[in-house]
């Protein structure tokens, strides 16, 4: 194999491992398809839907109607009105602008939409299958640079290391040449290639506003993880240092026992009396006078003697 082949990748205490990426062969597919049919056996076995009772299963169990038969429709059309009217051109960069935000919120009310949809036909016997299918080719196309053999001899081994970091990126490589998924897919977007073309968000497609703070879709300030914030003057705002956590009112905001409140009510002031004095707090832990316990008094019983 050529170094240029060889992929480095690290495992999850930060260590290097290097591997390769093949394509498939024939027999690799060969191979795949037979865990496909295995897995697809087993999963009707023990009771897995097929894809397409996968829809008249969920009508059954209320999960989908008409209605949302309707909104789906009705998303996917604003969707692709969106992404038209961006391609096109021709309007104001601040309306462009709010096209491009409403385009991420329909996608994200699109994928709360289908969640539950997507999560059932995960466990579909198709889908499952699929997943076999993928393993197989996992298994047999990462290869170890030194001998030029599959990393992992068997699903066993696979399985115990498919968490680790080296691991899912060799997965999504693979992924990637079988299937055809464009690893930028998120910045090819038509709302993100507009947004980041006009820098309206930074390279990690995170909402930004004119002098490149953190915002979200309405404009306000957030940090890194997506808390509201806002500064004292304009200078700590420009160092960007000493923000604050706000509401989505822009009222400050403390961490107490019982939670976030605001910080106008961090302390709590005395109530007062008919002359606006502080009532002192009662005290309702002066001692009671324990109460004098009883005596019971022992009675003898006098024993007669008969003479």
């Amino acid at each position: 194999m050529k170094d240029k082949d060889v992929i480095i990748g690290l495992d999850r205490d930060g260590n290097e491992v290097k591997y390769i990426v093949k394509i498939p062969n024939a027999e690799d597919y060969r191979k795949s398809q037979l865990a496909y049919n295995k897995a697809f056996r087993e999963a009707l076995d023990s009771g897995a839907l097929l894809r397409q009772k996968l829809n008249e299963y969920m009508r059954q169990q209320n999960l989908w109607d008409d209605k949302k038969q309707e909104k789906y429709d009705r998303i996917i059309k604003e969707i692709s009105d969106c992404e038209d009217t961006l391609r096109a051109g021709g309007i104001r960069l601040s309306r462009a602008k709010e096209i491009a935000i409403e385009l991420k919120k329909k996608r994200e009310e699109f994928k709360s939409l289908i969640s539950e949809r997507n999560s059932l036909d995960a466990n579909s016997a198709e889908a499952l299958s699929d997943n076999a299918r993928f393993s197989c080719l996992v298994m047999l196309c990462i290869l170890n640079p030194q001998t030029n053999l599959p990393f992992f001899p068997d699903q066993k081994d696979y399985d115990s290391q498919s968490s680790q970091p080296w691991v899912i990126e060799a997965a999504e490589k693979l992924a990637g040449i079988l299937y055809g998924l464009d690893p930028d897919y998120e910045k090819n977007l038509e709302e993100n290639k507009f947004l980041k073309e006009y820098k309206f968000v930074n390279e990690d497609l995170r909402l930004i506003n004119q002098d490149g703070h953190l915002i979200d879709v309405d404009g306000r300030l957030v940090n890194e993880d997506g808390r509201y914030i806002a500064y004292r003057n304009d200078e700590d705002y420009k160092n960007r240092e000493n923000s604050y956590f706000v509401n989505r009112d822009g009222e400050e905001v403390v961490l107490v026992d019982h939670g976030w409140i605001k910080a106008s009510i961090a302390e709590k002031k005395p109530f007062l009396d008919d002359d606006d004095q502080p009532i002192q707090k009662v005290d309702n832990t002066e001692e009671k006078e324990e109460p004098v316990k009883k005596k019971t008094r022992s009675s003898s019983k006098k024993t007669e003697t008969t003479n």
